[in-house]
């Protein structure tokens, strides 16, 4: 098992850009805090703060249906909500648990900003996924597919401009 590149030209993150299909809306979890919720505002992002909605001190559960009831993917820290018990993936309206970098700003605005590249224009591909960013900067994306049932996992990490898979990673 090794990582396997795929190199990504500058046409084809023109593509992907071009394809604004439907932009991500974003629910901060209070994990992550209101600073992250300006950020992306401030960027020209559609983002919300569980606070705002009156869900602070709430159960995960209830701020996992408030994504859900919004079509807003999910950002936290919480790694509670890769528990498919309690969050079914047929029910995942999207999640990213960030790497917890609470003391490197520098860090989280990078991670941020590879978020908003990969996820932000495509919104329609991100329903039923849950993706883990660790704080080396391997992607663990989990896929719910519709038509088998089945979770997929798959591991990535970008390096400079490719984009590199972890062949081996199965389904679960």
């Amino acid at each position: 098992m090794a990582w396997k590149s795929f190199p990504i030209s500058k046409h084809e993150e023109a593509a992907i850009s071009a394809e604004r299909r439907k932009r991500a809306k974003f629910l901060v979890d209070e994990s992550v805090g209101p600073r992250v919720t300006k950020l992306l505002r401030d960027s020209g992002w559609n983002a919300t703060d569980i606070s705002e909605l009156g869900l602070q001190g709430h159960p995960d559960e209830n701020v996992f249906a408030a994504a859900k009831r919004l079509d807003r993917i999910l950002l936290t820290y919480d790694t509670d909500f890769l528990d498919d018990r309690r969050f079914p993936p047929r029910q995942n309206p999207g999640l990213v648990i960030l790497p917890n970098t609470h003391q490197d700003r520098r860090r989280l605005l990078a991670v941020i900003e590879r978020v908003l590249q990969v996820i932000g224009n495509t919104r329609e591909l991100w329903h039923s996924t849950k993706i883990e960013i660790t704080s080396d900067g391997i992607w663990t994306v989990l896929t719910f597919e519709q038509w088998s049932g089945r979770v997929v996992r798959t591991r990535y990490r970008f390096v400079s401009r490719r984009l590199e898979v972890w062949d081996g990673v199965g389904q679960s």
